[in-house]
């Protein structure tokens, strides 16, 4: 008794999402034709729950490479409609289709000049009469008890947004990069956006010694500079090795007081360049052959000029 409810939710929307697979994913495809070839925007609307599905559906276009904006429709009748310009596109998200508010902004849409596209529960009502294109979003039952609060139908609202906006974002060849540019407070976007220069420890904060440097040096400069290392540098500033922590613990337990930084360090050690991505530089430190948690930056003559740590790309 105590799943019954649940059982009767998720069978409604297996059922309805079965039921949108086989029946909408021409409209989908015409839908996104449609909007590829405006010269606009996409403005959703909707009141409601449906208009909350209308809000995340604008913000996922908006995010994979379709310009959008969410509409109240309420609001659109008092003066809002003016974010609607012609040659946009409208998409209209309604279960019933005999949404008030959004019969009532019919004629000013066909004024300014808009094609409109319709997520509806009842592709034959009043609502769909007045559009370009109807995407059918057909439930049996809402799965709640009194089988009245919108709960199926949002569901299948929401998958139908997502599937129009994954479907534009594939036809506009949207990757990686456009992303990252769209997004550049996430992980992704920092890592394709931002190079080891932007978020690199700056020469005078990395530990430096030379290569006859006594292990009470190289332990006085990694407590000095606390960032895991320490670069061996010739007199022109250019890296010979480096020196971790790990280096300096070995040599304790193997008892070489006496070792110098030439017979400690890691000759050849992996570097960086500033201007190279993040992106880059992470595939350089979770490297399975050598992985490293800071890196040194070096210019094109093999000169010291930073250190990248793990924090510093993750941003952590």
């Amino acid at each position: 008794m105590k799943n019954e409810p649940f059982h009767k939710l998720i069978n409604a929307v297996t059922d309805a999402l079965e039921r949108f697979q086989g029946a909408a994913g021409e409209r989908v495809r015409q839908a996104a034709d449609l909007i590829l070839r405006s010269e606009g925007k996409v403005v959703v609307t909707g009141v409601g729950k449906s208009g909350i599905i209308g809000h995340k559906t604008a913000a996922t276009l908006a995010s994979t490479g379709t310009p959008a904006v969410f509409l109240n429709a309420a609001e659109a009748l008092h003066g809002d409609m003016g974010v609607v310009c012609g040659g946009d596109v409208v998409l209209l998200v309604s279960n019933s289709g005999e949404t008030e508010e959004l019969l009532r902004m019919m004629p000013s849409l066909r004024t300014i000049g808009v094609q409109t596209i319709g997520l509806l529960g009842k592709p034959a009502s009043s609502l769909a009469r007045h559009l370009d294109l109807v995407i059918p979003i057909e439930i049996g039952e809402e799965g709640d008890s009194l089988n009245l609060a919108p709960m199926c139908s949002t569901a299948v609202a929401l998958v139908a947004g997502d599937t129009l906006a994954a479907t534009l974002q594939a036809e506009r060849g949207f990757g990686e990069e456009e992303f990252a540019v769209l997004h550049p407070g996430g992980v992704l976007g920092r890592r394709l956006l931002l190079s080891a220069g932007d978020v690199m420890q700056p020469r005078p904060d990395v530990a430096v010694l030379g290569e006859r440097a006594s292990l009470d040096e190289i332990v006085t400069a990694l407590t000095r500079f606390p960032l895991g290392l320490v670069c061996v540098l010739d007199a022109e500033d250019r890296i010979l090795g480096v020196i971790t922590d790990g280096d300096v613990r070995r040599a304790v337990m193997e008892k070489r007081y006496e070792a110098r930084a030439d017979a400690m360090m890691t000759t050849a050690p992996v570097t960086i360049r500033a201007d190279e991505r993040l992106s880059r530089v992470l595939d350089v430190m979770e490297n399975p052959q050598r992985k490293v948690y800071a890196v040194p930056v070096t210019d094109e003559e093999g000169r010291l000029q930073g250190v990248v740590r793990m924090h510093d790309v993750l941003g952590s």
